[in-house]
């Protein structure tokens, strides 16, 4: 082999080692759960409450909530979403999953809220509850709150209240 054909040789190993190596590293950064890279979904602020105010705003936000409340409401402000993002809620009661919510983002960053409430609008079984937020099929944030217990709430009524 001439010269000249080795250093062309050698000079196109060196391009693919280089090529491999930008490649491997683009693909482990989008990999990573918070990169600008990969546009992940972040939450900004979460909050539970039993209703917002005229601007929109969580009331007496907390993790405990009246025995007599009616709802649970939560809030949440986000960032860098794509539009068409699947943003999936599951609320829990007891440990079973009572409710399931999915909405569609339209905008990469906003507010959103979700309420758990009884169709027949009586107030909420005393109990402890949690609120989980996927965006994409991926796990993002667990809440956990409490409805307080009321002289009268029957815990064996549960099941059939809140399906």
């Amino acid at each position: 082999m001439t010269r000249g054909m080795e250093r062309r040789q050698t000079g196109a190993l060196v391009a693919l080692g280089f090529f491999v190596a930008g490649l491997m590293i683009f693909l482990s950064l989008s990999f990573r759960a918070d990169n600008v890279i990969a546009a992940s979904f972040r939450l900004d602020d979460v909050r539970i409450c039993e209703e917002l105010d005229d601007s929109l705003r969580p009331v007496n936000p907390g993790a405990a909530l009246p025995g007599d409340a009616k709802q649970a409401c939560l809030w949440f402000e986000y960032s860098r979403a794509r539009e068409g993002d699947a943003l999936e809620i599951l609320w829990s009661f007891d440990g079973r999953a009572i409710q399931k919510d999915s909405y569609r983002l339209q905008e990469p960053e906003g507010t959103r809220a979700f309420y758990l409430l009884r169709e027949d609008g009586t107030s909420l079984p005393g109990g402890a509850y949690t609120v989980e937020i996927s965006c994409n099929g991926r796990g993002r944030r667990m809440e956990y709150f409490s409805v307080a217990s009321v002289s009268g709430d029957l815990s064996g009524d549960t099941d059939e209240a809140l399906d």
